[in-house]
């Protein structure tokens, strides 16, 4: 009681040994080890005392108010369950907690209930009120303080000052850094405060030293001698992203009752093939899927940034899809998870998609244990995209079947593939969910490529990987790659000059389009014709810079590309009558899914799907004379709506 009136007595005192206590049970948490937590002061003092600044940074504000002990309660907590989250995340991913995660929860809230079951989420709930019923009580209870507002302000500044020093001088004696190349390794050599805070304000690309409308025309001018080219007969590319999906037979410690990925084997034996660098480990595809579809290096941007929900909401940016369609392609984007997860529905028009076809839009839609749709139902998708239009078309896909989490339990009993060499029982049962998932995406992988053999048009088939799973792999249980490498290969049904190529992420398409015979846009050519210079990170760099966040020196000041009038689902849905019974109004039409919903005066009502041409509602829910619509709709968002009609 002594020490805490002495402390109470000299508010910065208690703020500093408060900030250092609760830095140590943060860094506890994220290491999951108290004893690890320790070692990293022991070790890392000097950055363990930065990262309690910027925790003292936010408590300095308390000596404001009268309720300084509240004030302190309510900070503490902040941090505290900033801490528990990163401890719960990093027991089911390896991408520690960010500010992005706060930004994705819109995203999380429809697949929530495949990570955490109705036990957790009774706890979370019985939590959430006992947090809650304190946080009244202290209210109550806590004693009041006459407000220093100069303490609260000289702290605060003297707080800001020492970390503006410090920041400097860390980084410069490489202590700390703001660029990171592995988030995991970053938040464990840096510390949690230290990096969940720098996402909170390093976001973009920062503009290089060198920068100028001079340096862009140089760059532009070593371009120019590269023409445009455009084969004579322009080949259908399609590029298939799979959700955590890598030849497993590289692990060295494991043995599989047989290979589960038995076409993707073959065809790594057969056609062109190599490594990916990818920039996301146990999460992130929407990163690895923007590396692609962009040609952008996410070593650019922020540190933990997701350009799907900062820069890509409101702007446009190179891709793919822009440059294709000056060629006349359509472009197509198809997934069979939902439509508003990672604002795709939103972004992918910032990319230059024509349609986006989403779970949503899909029939005969199966589901893994745990809630994930099954990867097979992607075959028919494409081969619709393909067949819509008389043209080339460029189709991305995204798969999902293989997502964590991987359950410790046991779900399916009729599992084909056993796993041996791991002792833990959970372990094992993990493993063998995943591995029997990716199974089934391999045999998805034949399926299609049966559909394609046949395809009487040029065909370009692109199979990659988007990141690790969310397993316990380490870089040594690996014969082959890293734990950001993963493969990809190249499929045709006529002959490529490519061979055996390693490749980041935001190489691999400019590097597709040259085996397509297709030279067109600033950083395909740049990809194509400096990959292997010394200033090409330079310059991409520039480019980038540029493009996204600057003068758009590289346009002419203006940028050329214009968000698409995205149309969700290939073809339209629509009502082409509706009759009614003496209990039941049946709508007909075409295109309609599960996910349909009937709208009665704007109105949901409750909608029975019969088949892709009928859905079914009770009549005494549909007035004679009301507007009668269908949308595709998933949790609070309608995705698309159709034409109105008048009920009967």
């Amino acid at each position: 009681m002594k020490l805490f009136a002495w402390l109470d007595r000299r508010p910065a005192l208690q703020c500093a040994s408060l900030a250092l206590i609760l830095n140590l049970i943060v860094e506890s948490l994220s290491r999951h080890s108290l004893l690890a937590g320790l070692g990293f002061l022991v070790t890392e003092p000097v950055v363990f005392l930065y990262n309690s600044a910027i925790i003292m940074l936010t408590l300095s504000l308390a000596p404001a108010v009268k309720r300084r002990y509240f004030a302190l309660g309510i900070i503490s907590m902040l941090w505290l369950a900033l801490g528990v989250t990163n401890c719960i995340l990093l027991s089911l991913r390896t991408t520690p907690f960010g500010i992005i995660d706060i930004q994705l929860l819109e995203s999380v809230s429809n697949v929530i209930a495949m990570y955490i079951n109705f036990r957790e989420a009774i706890l979370i709930a019985v939590g959430t009120i006992v947090v809650g019923t304190g946080l009244v009580y202290a209210w109550i209870k806590t004693p009041k303080r006459k407000p220093s507002l100069v303490t609260a302000v000289t702290m605060l500044v003297a707080v800001v000052i020492f970390l503006a020093v410090s920041t400097s001088f860390l980084i410069k004696a490489e202590a700390i850094s703001s660029q990171f190349g592995n988030l995991a390794d970053a938040y464990r050599d840096y510390g949690f405060a230290y990096c969940f805070s720098l996402g909170l304000v390093d976001r973009g690309i920062s503009k290089p030293e060198y920068y100028s409308p001079e340096v862009i025309a140089g760059i532009l001018d070593e371009l120019a001698p590269h023409d445009v080219t455009v084969p004579q007969r322009k080949p259908n590319i399609i590029m298939v992203q799979l959700e955590s999906f890598f030849d497993v037979n590289y692990l060295k410690n494991l043995r599989f009752s047989e290979n589960p990925v038995p076409v993707f084997s073959r065809l790594k034996e057969e056609y062109p093939h190599g490594f990916l660098r990818v920039p996301s480990l146990g999460a992130g595809t929407a990163n690895t899927e923007f590396e692609i579809l962009s040609g952008l290096s996410l070593a650019y941007f922020g540190a933990g940034e997701y350009p799907y929900k900062t820069v890509l909401r409101e702007n446009t940016t190179p891709s793919i899809p822009f440059d294709l369609k000056e060629l006349g392609y359509t472009c197509h984007a198809i997934h069979n998870h939902t439509g508003t997860f990672y604002g795709r529905h939103i972004v992918f028009a910032n990319l230059g998609f024509d349609t986006f076809t989403s779970r949503e839009y899909m029939n005969d839609v199966e589901f893994t244990p745990v809630g994930w749709a099954k990867d097979k139902v992607l075959t028919g998708e494409i081969m619709k995209a393909l067949k819509h239009t008389p043209g080339a078309d460029f189709v991305f896909a995204i798969s999902v079947q293989a997502h964590g989490r991987f359950p410790s339990e046991a779900l399916d009993p009729n599992q084909r593939i056993t796993v041996e060499g791991l002792e833990s029982e959970k372990e094992k049962n993990a493993f063998e969910y995943f591995v029997n998932q990716i199974y089934e995406t391999d045999a998805f992988i034949g399926a299609l490529l049966d559909e394609l053999a046949v395809w009487d048009e040029p065909v370009i088939l692109v199979l990659y990987g988007d990141h690790l799973p969310s397993l316990d792999i380490a870089e040594e249980d690996l014969r082959k790659g890293g734990l950001f490498d993963m493969e990809y290969v190249l499929w045709s049904n006529f002959p490529l000059e490519a061979g055996y190529q390693d490749l980041h992420a935001y190489q691999l398409g400019a590097y597709v389009l040259e085996q397509a015979g297709i030279s067109t846009g600033i950083l395909t050519k740049l990809h194509q014709t400096w990959r292997h210079r010394d200033d090409y990170q330079t310059a991409l760099e520039m480019l980038a810079y540029d493009m996204v966040c600057g003068e758009q020196y590289a346009f002419g000041g203006e940028s050329p590309y214009v968000s698409s009038q995205l149309r969700m689902g290939i073809t339209e849905i629509v009502i082409t009558d509706v009759r009614r019974t003496s209990d039941t109004v049946y709508v007909v039409g075409d295109g309609f899914t599960p996910w349909s919903q009937v709208y009665c005066d704007g109105k949901a009502v409750e909608t029975t799907f019969i088949n892709p041409r009928i859905l079914k509602v009770a009549a005494e829910d549909v007035e004679p004379g009301a507007s009668l619509a269908v949308a595709q709709v998933i949790g609070r968002d309608v995705l698309s709506t159709t034409i109105p009609v008048k009920a009967p």
